[in-house]
């Protein structure tokens, strides 16, 4: 018998669920074959059946649950199987999730049973709240209570019409996850420069085809491989700095943003860089994007530029430890080296670092290098 498990696909990657089984209960999957579709933070992915067998379904459609959990089974022949250790093995405090007695410490009698069972945290909420649990409903796993469950009972009917609720996809989810941990646990600082693009425009008006963001990403490669330090992260109290220079490039897609990697752009022209990012687009568009397309990222790119947002503040994109925002081209006056104002087209860069082991003058070095990168490019220098 083969078993299963929750794949992890990133660092960040805590949990999963599986969206579509691709092969019926008790039919014959081959090693190699679409097995499901993975929702993760990132996308949805087919992924492929690590052996053959018969499928015998442990974890259903649409349950959330830790990585390395089986979802399923492989036997050798199609005869049932006892899963109940399996599905026991999903709860992660199993005892929560029974029937428990409140006690009343005013007239020491029992209250009405917690049908459903309470976490430790929702108790010690509804205590803070004044909540009584017997009149809480619980929408959590088995009808277990949960904190959100407490909150909304000690809340007050809200005095002002609801439109809708927009209940978040797991992509989403896992996206709020993963920038939560990244703010509350990477101190971050950002720094702002004003870059005058004027060459980089007349660059873009001699390469057929190819947009502003390319020549961002490419100039980022550029100035990334005199600035080794940004191209890396911190594990286990060490700098881990990389060798490749991949840039994850923000891509909007129908199930919100999402980051793929280009991967060793220093070692790319700006043609090179164009045709993947394409690529990557059109399969973010068409939510095609596969393990490998996310796997890696060093650095990340934001431009949200062409939508007319002239700077902002990102967020690090963890483990990484570097992120550049590029803000719209706005035509502004300026003072030229002759002591002249002209007008020239200013773009807004803001690069946020990893105050952990980047301090602001490191940041500084490597914020101007890229400043001059693009101040000073030149056709030869993208291709």
């Amino acid at each position: 018998m083969i078993e299963v498990f929750m794949p992890r696909l990133g660092v960040t990657m805590q949990k999963g669920a599986v969206t579509n089984w691709l092969v019926d209960e008790g039919d014959y999957v081959t090693k190699g074959d679409n097995l499901y579709e993975l929702e993760t933070e990132k996308s949805v992915l087919e992924i492929e059946s690590t052996g053959s067998g018969y499928l015998k379904i442990v974890v259903p459609e649409g349950q959330i649950v830790p990585i390395n959990t089986v979802i399923a089974v492989l036997t050798e022949n199609n005869e049932d199987v006892d899963l109940a250790a399996y599905n026991a093995s999903k709860i992660e405090n199993p005892v929560e999730n029974q029937p428990k007695i409140v006690e009343n410490k005013e007239n020491g009698q029992n209250s009405t049973p917690v049908r459903g069972g309470i976490s430790p945290r929702a108790r010690k909420l509804a205590k803070e709240l004044g909540v009584a649990l017997e009149t809480v409903t619980g929408t959590g796993k088995g009808g277990l209570i949960t904190e959100e469950d407490i909150r909304n009972a000690a809340a007050p009917s809200p005095s002002i019409k609801i439109k809708e609720t927009i209940k978040l996809n797991n992509i989403k989810k896992a996206m709020a996850d993963n920038l939560l941990n990244s703010w509350t646990t990477i101190p971050q600082f950002t720094q702002m420069v004003s870059v005058n693009m004027e060459n980089v425009i007349n660059a873009k008006k001699e390469l057929n085809g190819i947009t502003l963001n390319d020549i961002i990403i490419k100039a980022v490669g550029n100035a990334v491989k005199a600035n080794t330090i940004v191209n890396s992260r911190l594990e286990d109290n060490q700098i881990v700095i990389f060798d490749e220079i991949n840039v994850s490039v923000a891509v909007n897609s129908k199930n919100g943003l999402v980051v793929p990697v280009v991967k060793n752009v220093d070692q790319k022209s700006v043609y090179d860089i164009s045709n993947e990012v394409k690529i990557l687009a059109e399969k973010a568009a068409n939510n095609q994007l596969v393990v490998d397309d996310f796997a890696n990222g060093t650095i990340t790119v934001s431009n949200l530029g062409s939508l007319g947002i002239e700077a902002g503040t990102p967020i690090i994109n963890a483990p990484q430890s570097t992120i550049i925002f590029a803000g719209a081209i706005q035509n502004m006056p300026i003072v030229n080296s002759e002591g002249e104002i002209v007008v020239a087209p200013i773009m807004t860069i803001s690069i946020c670092y990893d105050h952990r082991f980047i301090d602001g003058v490191t940041g500084a070095q490597f914020t101007n290098d890229l400043k001059n990168a693009f101040q000073e490019l030149t056709v030869n220098d993208l291709l």
